[in-house]
């Protein structure tokens, strides 16, 4: 009797409810980067890739099968293309990371006055463009 009781008592309430999220539209995108740790200093060497199986075929080709090549990559899950670096002779740091060159020039122009050493790198492309207004 408890039971029919609860269950009369919910369906009066409103009844059973569910809710579904959706996913954001600022769900940043992931991508699959070849990255070596021995190597963090320089964006070029650790692409990054829309798909794993492409991260891996990188790693595969660099590593050279097994033969020593100087290179220890992994792949691993990033949420970022572009990264603004402070570059100079003492740092090579990462300052801020982003998906939109935009927002990685925004970032150079509100702190120039602080950072002449500023670089924005796209990961995908391997480029870095030195935006320093």
């Amino acid at each position: 009797m408890k039971y029919i009781s609860a269950a009369a008592l919910l369906l009066a309430a409103g009844g059973c409810t569910t809710t579904t999220t959706t996913p954001s539209d600022h769900t940043p995108p992931i991508y699959y980067q070849a990255y070596d740790e021995g190597w963090y200093t320089d964006p070029s060497i650790n692409p990054i890739f829309d798909e794993e199986w492409e991260a891996a075929e990188y790693v595969r080709r660099n590593m050279m099968n097994e033969i020593y090549s100087g290179h220890n990559y992994v792949v691993r899950v990033i949420n970022h293309r572009y990264e603004v670096r402070q570059v100079n002779d003492e740092d090579d740091d990462i300052l801020h990371t982003t998906n939109n060159f935009n927002d990685a020039y925004e970032y150079v122009v509100e702190y120039s006055s602080a950072h002449s050493d500023l670089i924005i790198f796209d990961l995908k492309t391997g480029e870095g463009h030195e935006e320093t207004p």
